[in-house]
C-alpha cells in the first residue's frame, strides 16, 4: 500500500511539473472556449450590424413609443396604452433599445472597424470600414434624438471604461458630421477585401454607401434649424446635391423572413403584443387631405376604418373595437397589404430627402425652389407608399397638397413629411413635431419632450444625470 501512495505521489508531481513547463501559448489555447471565440472576422460581423441596426435601434422600443407620442398610432394595450395615457414613461420603458446601442450595436462596429483599419487583423477592409461608421453615425444620431446628452467619443471601450463621459448633444451633432466625413473618406479608398454578401443594405455598393452618408448629413445639418436657420439650410442643401438621386437610393432593410425571430418588428408587434390602433389624428388628417394612401395602410373593423382617440381610447388588444395597419391577416378593403412579415424597413429615403430641401430652400425665401422640391417629395412618397400613378395625379392636383407657391408654409411641409414616415419611420416624425411643433396634435396630455435615460445605465454610470422628459433636447429648445 505505501509503494502504491508513492507512485500516486510521484504521479501527481510530475503532472503538476509538467503544467509548469507548458508554454504561454499552450496555456492560453487550453483556456479557449471552441464556442466562444475571442476574435470575429468582419464577415460576420457586418450582418449581425446590419440586423442590429434595423430591427434594435430603428424597429421597435424607440419606434414604438414614439408612434404613440407622435400620434401615428394609439396606444390600446399594455405599455403603449399607458404611454398613450402618458401612464409608466420612466426609466425601466427603454432599457433593451439602450442596450442595443451602446452594449450590442456600437461595441461591435467599434471591433469591426479595428479589425478593417491600419494594422488592424483585417487590414485594409476600407469598405466595411465605411460602411461601419456610417451605421455608428445612424446609431448616435437615434440616441442623442432620444435623450440628449450621452455617452459618445468613450461609448465604445465598454470593457475598459464602464462608466464614460457624457457629452453635451451640441458636441455630439458636431461629432456625428466627422464621423460621417470619415466614413465617406474610407469608402473612397481602394479597399483590399470586400464582404458584399454579408452587407443587408447595399450589398458592399460603396457609392450607394457614400450617398447615405450625404442623405444622413443632410438630416442632421437639417435638425439643427433652430439654432442655425440659415446656415443649417445651406449646410443640408450641399449635402443633398451628393446623395439619393431617387427612390432606388434609399437606405431600407428588405432581409426579413417570414420565421418567427425574422419578422419584421411591425409585423411582430401586431401578431405577439397588438398594442397599437389607428390613430385618429392620422386618420382625420388623411381623409381631410383626400389622401388615397388610406385603403393601402388601414384595416378595418366590419367593413370601416375605425381609428382610436389619442389619449382616451378604451383597451382593445384583439383588434374588435379599432383598425390596425393592413396585412393578410387583417385585411383592409383592397387586396393590398401594408405590413407583412417582410415589409421592407426604410432608414432613410430620397422623399425625406425631397422634403428636407423644401424645408431648406423655405428658409432661404427661395420660394420657387422650395415648391419644386415640397411637389416632388409628395410625389416620391406616394410612390414608394405603392399608390398608382393615376392615384397620384389626382391627389397631387388637389388644392389641398397643390397650395401654389405663394401659400407654402413649414406646416403644409412638415404635415406631408409626417404622414409619408407612417408606419416605419415615427422616430423622425417625432423629432420633426419636437423641432417644428407640427402638426398639431390632439391628445389632451402633450407628448413628452425626450425619453427617459434607461434605469440601467442611471445605475451603473454615476456620470450620467437624471434629467425631467419635459425637458427639450438642446436642438429643440
Amino acid at each position: 500500500m505505501k509503494r502504491e501512495n508513492n507512485i500516486y505521489v510521484l504521479g501527481l508531481i510530475m503532472m503538476i511539473a509538467s503544467l509548469f513547463s507548458c508554454t504561454d501559448e499552450k496555456l492560453d489555447e487550453i483556456g479557449e472556449n471552441p464556442n466562444d471565440p475571442s476574435e470575429v472576422p468582419i464577415a460576420l460581423l457586418m450582418p449581425q450590424v446590419g440586423v442590429d441596426l434595423a430591427f434594435g435601434v430603428s424597429g421597435t422600443e424607440l419606434a414604438w413609443y414614439s408612434s404613440v407620442f407622435v400620434e401615428h398610432t394609439t396606444g390600446v394595450h399594455g405599455q403603449l396604452e399607458d404611454a398613450d395615457k402618458r401612464a409608466g414613461i420612466n426609466s425601466s420603458m427603454v432599457n433593451n433599445t439602450w442596450n442595443t446601442i451602446y452594449a450590442d450595436l456600437l461595441q461591435d462596429l467599434s471591433v469591426l472597424i479595428e479589425r478593417g483599419s491600419e494594422e488592424g487583423a483585417e487590414e485594409g477592409a476600407w469598405n466595411s470600414v465605411g460602411i461601419a461608421k456610417v451605421i455608428q453615425a445612424y446609431a448616435f444620431g437615434v440616441a442623442t434624438d432620444a435623450w440628449g446628452d450621452i455617452p459618445f467619443s468613450e461609448a465604445t471601450f465598454a470593457i475598459s471604461n464602464k462608466q464614460p463621459a457624457i457629452e453635451s448633444q451640441e458636441s455630439v451633432y458636431t461629432g456625428l458630421q466627422s464621423l460621417l466625413d470619415e466614413a465617406i473618406a474610407d469608402l473612397e479608398k481602394t479597399s483590399v477585401v470586400y464582404h458584399n454578401a454579408n452587407d443587408f443594405y447595399y450589398t458592399g455598393d460603396s457609392t450607394k454607401w457614400i450617398k447615405a452618408a450625404y442623405a444622413l448629413k443632410a438630416r442632421y445639418y437639417n435638425r439643427l434649424s433652430k439654432k442655425d436657420p440659415i446656415g443649417s439650410a445651406n449646410s443640408a442643401l450641399a449635402a443633398i446635391e451628393e446623395a439619393f438621386e431617387d427612390g432606388d437610393d434609399n437606405l431600407v432593410f428588405s432581409s426579413f423572413t417570414t420565421d418567427a425571430t425574422g419578422e419584421n418588428p411591425w409585423f411582430q408587434e401586431l401578431n405577439d403584443r397588438s398594442h397599437h390602433a389607428i390613430s385618429e389624428t392620422l386618420f382625420d388628417m388623411i381623409t381631410n387631405l383626400g389622401d388615397p394612401r388610406d385603403t393601402l395602410w388601414f384595416g378595418t373593423v366590419e367593413g370601416s376604418v375605425v381609428p382610436a382617440p389619442n389619449g382616451s381610447a378604451q383597451t382593445d388588444q384583439s383588434g374588435d373595437i379599432y383598425s390596425r395597419a393592413a396585412t393578410e391577416s387583417d385585411p383592409s378593403t383592397t387586396d393590398d397589404f401594408y405590413l407583412a412579415a417582410t415589409s421592407e424597413l426604410p432608414l432613410i429615403t430620397y422623399d425625406e430627402l425631397k422634403f428636407i430641401e423644401a424645408e431648406a430652400y423655405l428658409r432661404l425665401s427661395n420660394a420657387s425652389d422650395a415648391y419644386s422640391a415640397y411637389l416632388e417629395a409628395v410625389e416620391a412618397a406616394l410612390e414608394r407608399a405603392g399608390v398608382d400613378a393615376s392615384a397620384i395625379t389626382v391627389y397631387l392636383g388637389s388644392s389641398l397638397v397643390d397650395v401654389g407657391e405663394a401659400n407654402l408654409t413649414l406646416e403644409t411641409i412638415i404635415t406631408q413629411k409626417y404622414i409619408s414616415f407612417w408606419l416605419f419611420q415615427p422616430l423622425e416624425a417625432f423629432n420633426d413635431y419636437r423641432r417644428t411643433g407640427f402638426p398639431t396634435l390632439n391628445n389632451p396630455d402633450p407628448a413628452p419632450a425626450r425619453f427617459p435615460y434607461a434605469q440601467d445605465e442611471l445605475a451603473s454610470n454615476p456620470k450620467l444625470k437624471l434629467v425631467s422628459t419635459n425637458v427639450p433636447v438642446w436642438w429643440a429648445e
